[in-house]
């Protein structure tokens, strides 16, 4: 384990402490946990290998390229392809409330391997093809239940010392791998609606959901748009995603409650009745369930930034 320390030389105080790298060197990948304890902007990170990158406390914001700069929070994933270079700022940094998160490189060979095993074992449907690993693109998503229970879970093996460390972070890293191809899998049907629609049932199935989060969506109407049995709709949702379709169709209300919640003209009970709960305190709870915070905290903080 190998530790670093980036120290600033101010006058006051006289030498402050900016940023700490603990890093694990596994069998093939590296894992590394980053606590800043200071305001920073437009730091520079790169990696010669792809790039997983999970928050745990704090705030980034990610600049990437010429797109638009973007908020980096706990309960989200970033995948970075090898060789691309962002720049981050660090808002809320401070020496007692540090900004953590956690990174793991890996090699593309390992990536290759997984993907081979998913396409023999956990084939796609016919008309999604086979899996495949983008390395041109970086990808950000909101984190399923098991991919947050994955980085904890990555979190507490690294700050343990253990004899089967070495085993422990192989097996989660090749889970890590599998959620990164399903999230890659569902954003390539989310960014290309028309053009998969008439072809994947699935991809009609991820349309329906998007243009009626305000109402009931039963798994049969789901089933019945992508033109499979029930069965065979949940099954194949699962293997292509990661999650359930519920799982889903709630992460996407909550994502749907985010960008409401900008509106200073909403409040949290008119967001709740656009989304169509029938009960505002089912809607607060799963709301805080998947972001760590209510919709009012939410709305607060995001109004005063």
């Amino acid at each position: 384990m190998i530790n670093h320390s980036l120290l600033s030389n101010e006058i006051n105080p006289p030498r402050q402490l900016v940023e700490n790298r603990t890093s694990y060197a596994g069998s093939d990948a590296i894992f590394s946990v980053y606590d800043t304890y200071k305001q920073a902007k437009l730091v520079e990170l790169k990696s010669e290998s792809p790039m997983y990158c999970g928050m745990i406390s704090g705030k980034k914001v990610i600049h990437a390229g010429d797109n638009t700069p973007f908020d980096f929070t706990p309960g989200e994933s970033l995948v970075l392809p090898p060789d691309a270079t962002i720049h981050i700022d660090f808002p809320d940094a401070e020496l007692n409330a540090p900004t953590k998160c956690i990174t793991v490189e890996l090699p593309l060979s390992r990536i290759d391997e997984i993907v081979a095993r998913m396409n023999e074992n956990h084939p796609r449907t016919a008309s999604s093809g086979e899996w495949e690993y983008d390395i041109s693109t970086s990808v950000h998503f909101s984190n399923s239940e098991s991919v947050n229970l994955l980085i904890k879970k990555l979190f507490h093996i690294f700050a343990e010392e253990q004899s089967q460390k070495d085993l422990l972070v192989d097996m989660n890293t090749s889970e890590l791998i599998v959620h990164m191809l399903q999230t890659e899998s569902r954003n390539l049907l989310l960014k290309n609606y028309r053009k998969h629609v008439t072809q994947s049932g699935l991809a009609a199935a991820l349309e329906f959901i998007g243009n009626n989060l305000d109402r009931s969506i039963s798994i049969k109407k789901l089933a019945d748009i992508a033109c499979m049995s029930k069965a065979s709709f949940y099954r194949y949702f699962n293997n292509e995603f990661g999650m359930s379709p519920i799982e889903y169709i709630n992460q996407e209300r909550v994502k749907k409650a985010c960008r409401l919640l900008t509106d200073d003209q909403l409040n949290v009970t008119d967001v709740s009745f656009e989304l169509g709960f029938s009960s505002l305190s089912h809607f607060i709870k799963l709301f805080k369930e998947h972001t760590g915070t209510t919709p009012k905290q939410y709305q607060l903080k995001r109004l005063s930034a």
